[in-house]
C-alpha cells in the first residue's frame, strides 16, 4: 500500500541551516535551500500520521512533530521515524526545549497541559503530563528565559517547569486584560500581539507597546522576530514589517492565504495554504511542487485513460497533476504548481461522482450557488463541460443540494434533491430536463430522498426514509409512453428501515446500506413484483445483515471492484469488503489503520484500476493505493510479472506473481526441472499467487535461479525465472 497525499497545505514551518522543515496536512515536508530539493515524508515512509498540526527541532537534531493522534520523533539524517507517543493526546500546538528536555502543549483526555519527555541514552522518553483543568485550550508555548509561557484562553501563563507544578503558573504580561492574539520568542525576545498593540518584552523588563492602534492587529496569524525590536508578521494574505512606530504592509495578494511565519538567514520564510513561500522584504518566492490540492477527498474516480480525478469543497485535482481551485488565482504562483480558479462554485461538499459513457465526469454538489450537477470534460486538463439544475426552493436563496445521481441504460442524468417545490427527482439529458413531483409518485417520493441508481432493466431506484421507490419508463423519459411507480420496503420485517446508499451490481442485484449494515436484493425483470428476494438470511430465515457492528452514516459508499465485490465505506472505521457469497476479504475487519497501511478510518470513497487490480480508497488524509487480486480476467499469460527478483529470504513479505489468468496454478521448480512447491489453484488470489521462498517440506530453499511455470486447465502455460538469495 502506497499513498497520495498533498503538502500543499502548510501548518507550521521552521528553519534548520539551510533546511526548511514543515508541517503539512499531507506529511513532514524537508527542503534544502541550496539545492531546491524537496521530500515529503508520509506513511510509506514510517510516520504514523501525516495530518501534522506543529514540528520543532529538539535535542540532537531530532524533529518533534504533533498531530491529533499524538508526538512523533523523526530523524531526519536516518529518514525515519525514531517513536510515537499516542498516550491518549487528542491535540499539540507546539513544543519547545528546555535544558535537553522536550516540552509538548497537548491536549490529553479533554484535558490541555504540557506534556514533558527526555533523552536519555539515545531513547526519548515520556515523562509526565501536567494538566490545567480550568484551561479551555493552549494555541502555543514558548520558552523565555527559565519560563515556558502558554497562550491560553486564560492569558498569558508561565512558570518554570523544574521549579513549580504549571497548576500553580501565574498569569504574565496581561496588558488590559486584552486577548493575545500570536507571540513570539528569540534571544530572550518576547513579542505579543494584542487588537489595541504590538508588545516588546526584553528579559526581566516591562512590556513596551512598539505600535499600536492598527485594525489588521487582530487579523495576524503568526509573528516572528526578525531581531531586536524588529518583527514579521502574517495576516491571512499580507506581510507586515514591524518595529518602533512601524506598522509597513510589505507585501498583499488575496491568492495567498498564509499560516505561520519563521526567519532563516534574514529572510522570512511563510507557510501558506499552497506551499510555502521566501520573502526578502520586496519580492515573494513561492515553492510548490507538481501536486494535488485535494488532500482530503470527499470523491474519486478514474478516467477513460486512467487517470484519477478527485475533487471536495475546495477544487479538483486530475492526476498528471491538473488542479480547479475556489480561491483566488495569484501570477505569484509557482509555474511548478498547474492550478487553474474554478469557474463556478463547490459548495460545501461533493456528494458524488460518476463517469459517463461519453467520458464525463458527473459531479453531485451539496449548498453549491452554480449549479446541482456539474459535468468534467477531462480529456485535456479539467473544463466544465455542462451545469444542470435541479429544481430549488426559493429563487432568493438560490442553492442547489444535490446528494445522488445516477446514469441510466439510455444516458439520461438522474438526480435525487432535497430543495425543491416538492419535485426531489429529476432527469437530464442535453439540453432537456424534466423534475418529478411527488403528486406524479404517487406519494410514495419523499422531499428527503437521497441516494439513487440505476439497474439493468433501465429502472430507477430511489431511497428515502420510509424505504425503497422504483420508477419505470417506456419511450422517451422526458415524454413517455408508460410509467410504474412501485414502493418497495428495505426490510420486509421493518416498516421502516432507512436507506444510506444504494448500488447495483453487474448482477442485476440491488445492495442497499442501512444504519444496521449491508443487505441486498435480487432483482427480476418483472416491473410491478421487481424483487424475488432479500438477503443475507441467516438459518432462519431472518434478515442478517453484513458488518452490523461498523458504523455507517449518509455518506457512506458502496462500490464495486471489477470482480463485483462490494465494497462500503466508513467515516470512522474503515473499508469493508464482501463478495456475492457473503465471502469477507481480506476478513471481516476490513481494511482499516491497524492492520494496514491505510492512511485514515475515515474512508470517503473508493475507486479501481480494472487492468491492473488497484484500489484507490479516498480519506480525510489523502488517498491510499492498495494492489489487490480482483482485477478484470485475464486473457492470456502476456502481462505475468514477477517481484521482488532478487527474492531474499526468510522476508516477511512474499514474493509475487501477478497477471495470472483464472484457473491457474503455479509449479516452483529447479533448472533441471525438479518440482520444488506447487501451488494450486485454491491458494491463488484472484489474479496473484505468492511464494513464500520455502519447499513442499516447508524448508527455505537456497541461493539461486528458479522457474516458476504457470498454467491452466485448457493447457495455457508459461515460464518464469526469478533470483532467490539466502541470507
Amino acid at each position: 500500500m502506497k499513498s497520495i497525499t498533498s503538502s500543499l497545505n502548510v501548518r507550521s514551518v521552521i528553519s534548520s541551516g539551510d533546511t526548511i522543515i514543515l508541517a503539512t496536512q499531507g506529511g513532514l515536508g524537508v527542503y534544502h535551500l541550496n539545492s531546491g530539493n524537496y521530500t515529503v515524508y508520509t506513511k510509506d515512509q514510517g510516520l504514523v500520521d501525516t495530518d501534522l498540526i506543529t514540528v520543532h527541532k529538539g535535542p540532537k537534531g531530532f524533529i518533534w512533530i504533533g498531530s491529533d493522534l499524538g508526538v512523533q520523533v523523526w530523524s531526519l539524517i536516518d529518514e525515519k521515524r525514531l517513536d510515537w507517543f499516542q498516550l491518549d493526546i487528542e491535540a499539540v500546538s507546539g513544543f519547545v526545549t528546555y535544558k535537553d528536555m522536550v516540552y509538548g502543549a497537548v491536549k490529553q483526555n479533554g484535558v490541555w497541559g504540557i506534556m514533558e519527555f527526555i533523552h536519555s541514552k539515545g531513547k526519548t522518553y515520556y515523562r509526565d503530563f501536567y494538566g490545567r483543568d480550568d484551561i479551555g485550550y493552549i494555541d502555543d508555548i514558548v520558552k523565555f528565559g527559565d519560563d515556558l509561557i502558554l497562550l491560553t484562553d486564560l492569558g498569558l501563563i508561565g512558570g518554570n517547569p523544574h521549579e513549580t507544578h504549571p497548576i500553580f503558573w501565574e498569569n504574565r504580561f496581561n496588558k488590559d486584560e486584552l486577548p493575545i492574539i500570536a507571540m513570539a520568542e528569540k534571544d530572550n525576545e518576547l513579542t505579543l500581539v494584542t487588537s489595541e498593540a504590538i508588545y516588546s518584552i526584553q528579559l526581566g523588563q516591562n512590556p513596551i507597546p512598539l505600535v499600536t492602534n492598527q485594525s489588521e492587529f487582530s487579523t495576524i496569524r503568526s509573528i516572528a522576530v526578525r531581531g531586536l525590536l524588529d518583527y514579521m508578521a502574517v495576516t491571512d494574505s499580507a506581510i507586515y514589517r514591524i518595529g518602533t512606530d512601524m506598522f509597513e504592509k510589505q507585501f498583499s495578494d488575496a491568492g495567498f492565504h498564509f499560516s505561520d511565519i519563521t526567519i532563516s538567514n534574514s529572510l522570512s520564510v511563510i507557510g501558506t495554504n499552497l506551499g510555502f513561500a521566501q520573502f526578502d522584504g520586496s519580492t515573494l518566492s513561492h515553492i510548490a511542487g507538481n501536486e494535488p490540492i485535494i488532500a482530503a477527498p470527499q470523491v474519486i474516480s478514474i478516467t477513460p485513460d486512467n487517470k484519477l480525478i478527485m475533487a471536495n469543497e475546495r477544487g479538483i485535482s486530475l492526476s498528471g497533476w491538473t488542479n480547479l481551485s475556489i480561491f483566488a488565482y495569484s501570477v505569484g504562483f509557482s509555474t511548478q504548481l498547474n492550478l487553474e480558479q474554478s469557474p463556478i462554485n463547490l459548495g460545501n461538499r461533493v456528494s458524488r461522482m460518476i463517469l459517463g459513457k461519453d467520458g464525463n465526469v458527473y459531479m453531485g454538489l451539496i449548498h453549491s450557488t452554480s449549479a446541482g450537477i456539474v459535468a468534467l470534460d477531462v480529456s485535456n486538463g479539467i473544463k466544465v463541460h455542462q451545469l444542470y439544475f435541479p429544481k430549488i426552493q426559493s429563487t432568493e436563496d438560490e442553492v442547489f443540494i444535490v446528494s445522488g445521481i445516477a446514469l441510466d441504460g439510455k444516458d439520461n442524468i438522474w438526480s435525487t434533491s432535497v430543495n425543491n417545490y416538492n419535485q426531489p427527482l429529476s432527469v437530464f439529458n442535453g439540453s432537456l430536463s424534466r423534475h418529478f413531483s411527488i403528486n406524479e409518485s404517487g406519494g410514495i417520493l419523499s422531499n428527503s430522498s437521497n441516494a439513487i441508481a440505476a439497474d439493468n432493466f433501465n429502472r430507477i431506484w430511489i431511497g428515502s426514509p420510509s424505504g425503497l421507490v422504483m420508477y419505470k419508463y417506456s419511450g422517451d423519459v422526458m415524454d413517455p409512453t408508460s410509467e410504474i411507480w412501485i414502493e418497495e420496503s428495505v426490510d420486509p420485517e421493518m416498516t421502516i428501515r432507512v436507506p444510506l446508499d444504494i448500488n447495483v451490481s453487474a448482477k442485476n442485484r440491488l445492495w442497499i446500506l442501512t444504519p444496521i449494515g449491508l443487505i441486498h436484493k435480487d432483482l427480476q425483470v418483472s416491473d410491478t413484483n421487481p424483487v424475488s428476494q432479500t438477503g443475507p438470511t441467516g438459518t432462519n430465515g431472518e434478515l442478517f445483515p453484513y458488518f452490523p457492528n461498523v458504523v455507517f452514516n449518509s455518506h457512506s459508499r458502496i462500490r464495486f471492484d471489477p470482480r463485483g465485490n462490494v465494497w462500503v465505506t466508513s467515516e470512522t472505521d474503515g473499508v469493508h469488503i464482501v463478495n456475492e457469497n457473503g465471502e469477507y476479504w481480506p476478513d471481516i475487519n476490513g481494511l482499516n489503520e491497524s492492520n494496514s497501511s491505510l492512511l485514515s478510518n475515515h474512508v470517503n470513497d473508493v475507486t479501481f484500476d480494472n487492468d491492473e487490480g488497484i484500489a484507490y480508497i479516498a480519506t480525510d488524509k489523502g488517498v491510499s493505493v492498495i494492489r489487490i487480486p480482483f482485477s478484470e480476467e485475464k486473457k492470456s499469460y502476456n502481462s505475468v510479472n514477477i517481484f521482488p527478483s532478487p527474492f531474499r529470504i526468510p522476508s516477511s513479505i512474499p514474493m509475487t506473481v501477478e497477471g495470472l489468468k483464472d484457473e491457474s496454478s503455479l509449479k516452483i521448480m529447479t533448472l533441471n526441472g525438479e518440482v520444488l512447491r506447487s501451488i494450486p489453484n485454491s491458494e491463488v488470489q484472484g489474479y496473484q499467487a505468492y511464494w513464500d521462498g520455502r519447499d513442499t517440506s516447508g524448508q527455505l530453499v537456497g541461493t539461486g535461479v528458479y522457474l516458476i511455470a504457470v498454467y491452466d486447465k485448457s493447457g495455457a502455460a508459461t515460464i518464469g525465472k526469478v533470483a532467490v538469495i539466502r541470507e
